[in-house]
């Protein structure tokens, strides 16, 4: 036929971006595992990239034109952006062939008809042509960026720590190729400790996976163990998955900003429970006090400890032990030695006031939640 007809699937596109970009797009997504998880922001952009890519591909198959130089630098910056996100780069390509034998499909099928056999071996051309181009733009661009990343390593690593702090890493596969191109085995477990920036860098064995991510108040150190400080004011999270990590910093920033300076006294360091404390007081997350019971009270939740439960809630309630004894019937030295026990298993001491406010939150947390938390 000729470009009459060509023009005709072209305004069809144009007219129905939305639907035939969308129909690519879920193509892409489910033939690639590695962008089965992408956020809706990535979805976005996935999107917006492929609709002018879909829209250059038929403007060069109408006018028999190749690829400008503009279209190339776009490619080249898509590349240089995917290597800094961490996306796998085989993926990557692996997408835009996918997205070009859909979309010649889905030409196909609007100009069904009125297409002759010299449209179909020029539309042929253009998807093979372009798909050539474009991966080579792509492919410069991705090992400039790669290349950079390399030679800049303490900075790619802290981009790193701060994408995982924030949850901007979004699937394991990708976050798998990222630890490999840096050379990093993340552990499945991870400790989060905040300092004050003045702090100096603690020494860590050569074996130690270690990530830092510094903001103007503090500075992140994402750890495989505890690290060695001798400083205090210190928050510490320990047993995080990745996938905990963005609530576990957003939680951490919020007690390092609003904790009360007497709730370091006693060790210096904010554990989980402290850091929920401040949280559930502050109104900032929402799950913090059904969570804050288990933390802070953790093994006198268990059936065979709800005796030091019990004698816990009489000394809180009551203020001394002699006064608890006599609510329980019991002798004060059988509460005391019930307190004793308490310290041990929680490590809260009840002499300190922000340990005992801790624990007296947890425990009536528990009982307004329908837990056991004494009489």
């Amino acid at each position: 036929m000729g470009t009459r007809e060509r023009v005709d699937v072209q305004r069809t596109v144009a007219r129905d971006a939305d639907r035939v970009t969308a129909r690519v797009i879920g193509v892409v997504l489910q033939e690639i595992p590695a962008y089965a998880h992408v956020s809706a922001t990535q979805r976005d952009e996935i999107a917006a990239i492929a609709s002018w890519a879909l829209q250059r591909t038929v403007e060069m198959w109408v006018d028999e034109s190749s690829m400008t130089a503009a279209d190339l630098r776009r490619f080249r910056g898509i590349g240089v952006a995917r290597a800094t996100d961490g996306r796998p780069l085989p993926a990557i390509l692996r997408a835009y062939r996918i997205a070009a034998v859909e979309s010649a499909d889905l030409i196909v099928e609007l100009g069904a008809g009125t297409l002759d056999v010299s449209d179909l071996v020029a539309l042929n051309r253009t998807m093979l042509v372009g798909v050539d181009e474009l991966s080579e733009a792509l492919f410069a661009g991705y090992e400039e960026a790669s290349a950079h990343l390399r030679e800049d390593r303490e900075r790619v690593l802290a981009t790193l720590a701060a994408d995982l702090l924030a949850g901007r890493q979004t699937s394991r596969a990708a976050l798998a190729d990222r630890s490999t191109r840096l050379g990093v085995t993340i552990p499945s477990r991870l400790v989060l400790t905040l300092a004050p920036t003045t702090t100096p860098p603690p020494e860590m064995s050569a074996s130690s996976f270690h990530l830092t991510h510094a903001t103007a108040a503090h500075v992140a150190h994402l750890t495989d163990r505890p690290l060695p400080s001798e400083s205090g004011g210190l928050v510490v999270l320990d047993d995080l998955t990745v996938a905990q990590l963005p609530r576990a910093y957003r939680l951490a920033t919020g007690a390092y900003e609003r904790a009360p300076a007497r709730a370091y006294e006693r060790s210096g360091t904010l554990a989980f429970a402290d850091v929920l404390l401040v949280a559930l007081l502050s109104g900032t997350d929402p799950d913090a006090g059904s969570e804050l019971p288990a933390a802070a009270l953790g093994p006198l939740l268990e059936p065979g400890q709800a005796h030091l439960l019990d004698g816990l809630s009489a000394y809180l309630d009551h203020g001394r032990a002699t006064d608890a004894a006599d609510a329980l019937g019991l002798h004060p030295q059988s509460i005391r030695h019930r307190l004793r026990r308490v310290r041990e298993l929680t490590g809260r001491d009840l002499d300190d006031a922000w340990d005992r406010l801790v624990l007296d939150v947890a425990r009536t947390t528990l009982r307004i939640r329908g837990g056991h938390g004494g009489r």
